[in-house]
């Protein structure tokens, strides 16, 4: 029902109108394994960067600062990816209304989806950044973070709340840009915000010794040279539909329709995050060694998972424009591709930490028992790599056909109903260890990939992907 209503919305501002839109970077056309891959590569390489980005910080305090400062910025990070992954999910509403326009041929539509994301993100980036710097102390308290490390949080989230409008405002442009098929420009703006926050990080925390206070100056500082950027490259590049500022004004039905399909990935990025939060007091309470293990854990993750990551994110984007163009064969066929390639990439991770488990966090600590620890925590997160890798690409193809509900539910379900209690009756094990507790993921992601899997079964008898 949920698709039907978005598409017969659709199809009556559409009014059998043919509003030749002509894009370069259609993806409904053509050899799909070529196209997914060009579109992908991208995707790729901005993760690549964007985890580079978070793990320049941890390396930097972790080599020029101290255990209590990686613990700090790794908490905090945590806690400000609440607002951060809420955002990005919210723009996948934009992202996956606007590759059906686009697939579907609609330029009217399109340009008042495009007005309408600037208006609400607009407003909800202030509501957030209030949000953020009115609640660091109480989110911060709830996360029993170890005392030595309070003083350098604080001062990180202060620092950082300031940066989510440009935050936001990033993830806006890149969101209309990949819904038109253009993959490669947002792979620009982070690039340029990678480099300045490398450039801030050595400078401040590595030369002026100014701890986790340094690492958030040069992350508001890249992300706000980032976000000027994109806005000015998206302002002289202009759109593939006509565009005016007439455009730009609140559209209570074409926003309910963003909200239809973005809130339940928002939702369900910030709920998943909040139960990254638990865990993280969980494992804050076993001390500072096993804070800053399990921050350098998700570290390394954030590099295994980028192939899924960025296969789920183009997935969407690809998955959109078929379904709007009548082309549901051509979606089926780009998740086999998908999947083939992402279970493969991640088996070899898996390897990787089962044989040389102290080869990755040795490159982040010179601490032995944060070494061991790290390298426990990764054995079980090598094992739930190839399963998300499963659960990303089918959850991509879902958001796609505009089934952001259902993917909403069955990660929630995951998350907590099995790995939320598993991590707390781990936790409470004699001789419990990081091992022991990453164990939970496995578990929480078999359930998903089991529901997700019976979902998409579902859609098929039904007929919607035939």
């Amino acid at each position: 029902m949920e698709e039907k209503g978005i598409i017969c919305a659709m199809r009556l501002k559409t009014n059998g109108v043919n509003t030749g839109m002509n894009h370069k970077n259609n993806l409904t056309e053509g050899p799909l394994f070529s196209a997914m891959i060009a579109f992908t590569i991208p995707f790729l390489f901005s993760s690549l960067l964007q985890t580079m980005y978070g793990t320049t910080d941890t390396l930097v305090i972790g080599n020029f600062g101290s255990t209590a400062g990686v613990s700090a910025v790794a908490t905090g990070a945590h806690a400000l990816s609440l607002v951060t992954f809420f955002s990005m999910g919210l723009c996948s509403g934009s992202t996956v209304l606007l590759g059906r326009a686009i697939g579907a041929k609609n330029d009217k539509y399109a340009a008042s989806i495009v007005g309408n994301t600037i208006i609400d993100f607009g407003a909800l980036s202030v509501v957030f950044m209030a949000a953020a710097l009115l609640g660091y102390r109480l989110i911060l308290r709830l996360l029993n973070i170890p005392p030595e490390a309070l003083s350098e949080a604080y001062r990180y989230m202060i620092i950082c709340s300031i940066g989510v409008p440009m935050i936001i405002g990033y993830n806006t442009v890149g969101a209309v840009l990949r819904a038109m098929g253009d993959s490669k420009s947002p792979l620009l703006f982070v690039g340029i915000a990678c480099a300045v926050n490398i450039a801030g990080d050595l400078l401040l925390t590595g030369v002026f010794h100014m701890g986790a206070a340094g690492v958030a100056i040069a992350t508001v500082l890249a992300q706000g040279i980032s976000f000027v950027f994109s806005l000015m490259f998206l302002m002289k590049k202009g759109l593939p539909f006509a565009f005016s500022r007439k455009d730009i004004r609140f559209n209570k039905e074409t926003s309910l329709q963003m909200l239809k399909v973005g809130l339940p990935i928002g939702i369900q990025s910030i709920m998943i995050n909040l139960s990254f939060l638990f865990i993280t007091s969980i494992i804050n309470s076993m001390g500072v060694s096993a804070s800053a293990a399990m921050g350098i854990g998700d570290k390394i993750t954030g590099f295994a998972f980028m192939p899924q990551h960025s296969f789920s994110a183009s997935l969407a984007v690809i998955v959109s424009q078929n379904m709007g163009a009548g082309q549901p064969e051509r979606s089926r066929k780009a998740l086999k591709y998908a999947l083939l390639i992402c279970i493969v990439i991640e088996a070899l991770f898996f390897a990787v930490c089962l044989v040389f488990p102290a080869f990755f966090p040795s490159l982040f600590s010179k601490d032995p028992q944060v070494i061991k620890m790290t390298g426990d925590y990764m054995k079980a997160y090598g094992a739930d790599a190839v399963l998300t890798a499963m659960a990303f690409c089918m959850g991509g193809f879902v958001n796609g056909c505009g089934k952001t509900t259902f993917n909403m539910a069955q990660n929630l379900i995951g998350t907590f109903l099995v790995r939320i209690p598993a991590t707390w009756v781990f936790s409470r094990l004699p001789n419990a260890n990081l091992f022991l507790i990453g164990l939970a993921a496995p578990l929480c992601t078999v359930i998903n990939v089991t529901l997700l899997a019976w979902y998409i079964g579902r859609m098929k008898r039904k007929g919607e992907l035939n």
